[in-house]
């Protein structure tokens, strides 16, 4: 079994955190609440009461600020949503490391150089610099440009994970040269972590950084059969001991 120096404690926490609350449906939706305002314009128009009209104004506004409270909690909720959805992911892969065999070490959720990276590996086979997308579709084709599924279409997505992953890796890399003095090159990996997403990828490995793509079924394999940088034991030992304890000093000096 992998050494894991840094398991994601807070991640779990903010799971655990998250699965407690449950999104909510919107109070009102929107056409009730307009017609609950027709309905007080007709009653005005027909007993052309002032006092009746006040309460039911007062009613009506009462019954419009309800449905954007909650209008807003609903989209809230939303978000929460898709923040579980992306740590469930993250949980997952790190669980998927941590049966890597003796001789591995994980770091798992570091911060570096302003970058968040969700999973380092530190073996005998190299370095490796991973990004989970718990997504329910996705597309890539072979020139690296990405797409996801929305309203039967394939559609382009700007910030894609391979260029985002690009990111981490320069500044992995930069960072380990600046403390251990090493160029090491750093394997990029995306981790498409739902097993049912839909998912139409022309090529396996993508630009830049000959992004690798896999399933989480596939992740043991991609790694133990990399043809990167050998690293001794202890070289690796050093890496990953130096990226734990520059993730605690920042946790502490950050608290």
């Amino acid at each position: 079994m992998a050494d894991t120096l840094r398991w994601p404690g807070s991640l779990n926490k903010q799971i655990a955190s998250l699965k407690e609350k449950h999104p909510k449906e919107p109070v009102l939706k929107l056409f009730p609440t307009l017609a609950i305002g027709l309905i007080c314009f007709i009653i005005q128009l027909y007993f052309k009461n002032t006092g009746l009209t006040i309460i039911l104004f007062l009613i009506w506004s009462f019954i419009v600020v309800l449905n954007y409270l909650g209008r807003k909690l609903w989209q809230t909720n939303i978000e929460r949503e898709k923040l579980l959805k992306g740590l469930t992911g993250e949980e997952l892969v790190a669980g998927l490391l941590d049966n890597l065999p003796e001789g591995w070490l994980i770091i798992n959720d570091i911060k570096i150089n302003g970058t968040q990276i969700d999973h380092i590996v530190i073996g005998p086979l190299g370095v490796f610099c991973l990004e989970t997308k718990n997504w329910n579709n996705a597309g890539c084709d072979e020139n690296g440009n990405w797409y996801r599924f929305h309203l039967g279409n394939w559609v382009s997505v700007k910030a894609n994970p391979a260029e985002q992953n690009s990111a981490h890796v320069l500044s992995l890399k930069t960072f380990l040269n600046k403390k251990l003095g090493l160029a090491l090159p750093i394997c990029s990996i995306i981790v498409m972590a739902n097993s049912n997403a839909k998912l139409n990828l022309a090529a396996k490995v993508v630009p830049p950084e000959n992004t690798r793509i896999c399933l989480p079924n596939e992740l043991h394999q991609l790694i133990l059969n990399n043809k990167g940088t050998e690293l001794t034991p202890n070289e690796a030992h050093n890496i990953a001991t130096m990226l734990a304890n520059h993730q605690t000093r920042y946790q502490t000096n950050h608290s």
